[in-house]
């Protein structure tokens, strides 16, 4: 093979690189990592398999990424960013009603249980998964805290209800169900169980219905 053939083959191959670096964009490698996540955990995060999913080679990662902890740091920003800003927002921004935004609440932590017990597995055994987890809990919180004292119940007793709702929920999906699984009556049934007050009534925005 002659020196010109060699060059014009090593100009294909460069190119040939550079138009997968940019046919998949950093974003890419971030969205399939949190997909990955999901699907298989933190320890299932790896380069060789986010590679596979997007078809390119490892070297499209390194035009993106130092390593995989600069990967990973990016993916708690995603997580984080979804969860505490744009779900939420998008769950709650269209209705005033505290019960509403209640269920909606609720039926968000069913839509991300497997990101969301991913997560918090790994928030087991990294500090900075952790911070993130916490930062998350505390956004939700205040959320659900909020909606529980504009139904009436008072700051102290709205606190340790929104803490009881969470675990509750985070539950559900550490442990699930041994039956056939929750149906939509019994979520509403169990929303109604956390806003139950003396006297077997369910706690109201309406003050008549109180």
């Amino acid at each position: 093979m002659g020196p010109e053939r060699s060059a014009v083959r090593a100009g294909r191959r460069a190119a040939g690189g550079s138009a997968n670096r940019a046919k998949v964009a950093r974003r890419d490698w971030i969205e399939a990592a949190y997909q990955e996540l999901a699907r298989a955990g933190e320890r299932g995060v790896s380069i060789n398999a986010l590679a596979a999913r997007l078809g390119v080679t490892k070297g499209s990662f390194y035009w993106h990424f130092k390593d995989r902890g600069e990967l990973m740091r990016a993916l708690l920003e995603r997580w984080a960013h979804e969860r505490t800003d744009e779900m939420l927002a998008l769950a709650l921004g269209s209705t005033t009603d505290p019960l509403e935004r209640l269920r909606r609440i609720q039926a968000l932590g069913r839509e991300v249980a497997p990101i969301d017990r991913a997560m918090r597995l790994w928030a087991r055994h990294a500090p900075e998964a952790d911070e993130a987890v916490r930062h998350s809990d505390r956004a939700l919180l205040g959320h659900i805290a909020a909606c529980l004292r504009e139904l009436g119940f008072a700051p102290d007793e709205a606190r340790l209800r929104a803490l009881l709702m969470l675990r509750a929920w985070v539950g559900g999906y550490l442990v699930p169900s041994p039956d056939d699984g929750e149906t939509a009556l019994d979520a509403e049934r169990t929303l109604e169980i956390f806003l139950a007050v003396p006297g077997g009534r369910t706690a109201s925005a309406d003050p008549a219905e109180s």
